[in-house]
């Protein structure tokens, strides 16, 4: 390993001296304005979007990057704030979605910035690979700070696969204490593997949309119904059918799944949940164990189980 000369190995302690314990502070305001943001949509619960803990790259690895940077362009630095000038990475952040159907809601959510953060540049490799067939997209958020210099913070957005494919690239390709060496069959067969775990996560999504639309597009009849607020209907009215009582068993990508006390297992869509007194924003979502009052609406290929708001 190329060892960094002096000025650059001081300057980078010296950055991580003044800067690192404001470095935490802006990773941690970036995961927590990811989190909140997940939180205010149902289809970005846990299950289905992850949000590291994030890491500051260690003070060797940027100073050999900065090395790196400044021998490609020719060019010196002489005080510790240009480090993050040139190694924008410096703090990273993480989010790994199950599939692109989250990692693509999470990206149009994300890219206008709050009034805590703002979004200083764009990177979007999935629309643009990288020549090593890195996908992922990415955005380099500005975290300000009253008495000191703003942070940038790389916040990289991936698939589960996207994810796997740069873990075992960087297993491979960066060995600790090796030189890197350019492995022509190592590249392309790297980029064959990009290229099926593309194709993998493309699969997931056609057989997410499918779902979808086995409890949204075929369920047309339960769709227009269950867009009104549903309440005890008389029970003299002919078409009234009784409420029974269902258990919550498993939360799922945009519903939740229940089951009568006969073991017949249905769907409630989470936007029907808006319609009963105590789930207003903010509120939580029932969890496994949970039991609601339910009607129940059938499709010749779904169960809907409806809430309904109990009578005092």
């Amino acid at each position: 390993m190329t060892r960094m000369s002096a000025t650059v190995r001081e300057l980078v302690e010296e950055a991580y001296e003044h800067r690192e314990s404001t470095w935490k502070a802006a990773l941690e305001t970036v995961n927590d304005w990811v989190e909140s943001t997940c939180s205010s949509n149902p289809e970005l619960s846990p299950d289905r979007v992850q949000v590291s803990a994030g890491r500051i790259k260690s003070p060797l690895r940027t100073g050999e990057k900065l090395r790196r940077k400044l021998a490609d362009a020719n060019d010196v630095i002489h005080q510790s704030v240009e480090v993050e000038n040139h190694v924008v990475d410096v703090v990273g952040a993480r989010v790994v979605c199950k599939t692109d159907r989250e990692q693509s809601a999470l990206w149009d959510l994300l890219q206008d910035g709050t009034d805590e953060v703002s979004i200083a540049e764009v990177r979007d490799y999935c629309l643009h690979p990288k020549p090593s067939g890195y996908r992922g997209r990415h955005l380099i958020v500005e975290v300000p700070f009253d008495a000191e210099p703003s942070v940038l913070v790389e916040l990289q957005i991936r698939t589960v696969l996207q994810d796997a494919w740069s873990t075992l690239s960087e297993e491979q390709l960066f060995k600790p204490g090796q030189a890197l060496k350019s492995d022509t069959e190592q590249e392309r067969l790297s980029l064959v593997l990009s290229g099926l775990l593309a194709q993998a996560d493309a699969v997931a999504g056609y057989i997410a949309d499918d779902i979808r639309s086995a409890y949204e597009g075929d369920g047309s009849r339960s769709a227009v119904r269950s867009a009104q607020p549903h309440s005890a209907e008389p029970k003299d009215t002919p078409t009234a059918e009784p409420a029974i009582e269902v258990t919550i068993r498993e939360l799922k990508h945009s519903y939740l799944l229940a089951a009568d006390e006969v073991g017949r297992h249905g769907i409630i869509r989470l936007e029907n949940l808006g319609t009963l007194p105590g789930s207003r924003s903010g509120s939580r979502h029932p969890v496994p164990g949970d039991k609601l009052q339910v009607r129940m609406d059938e499709t010749p290929t779904t169960r809907y189980f409806i809430p309904v708001v109990q009578e005092g």
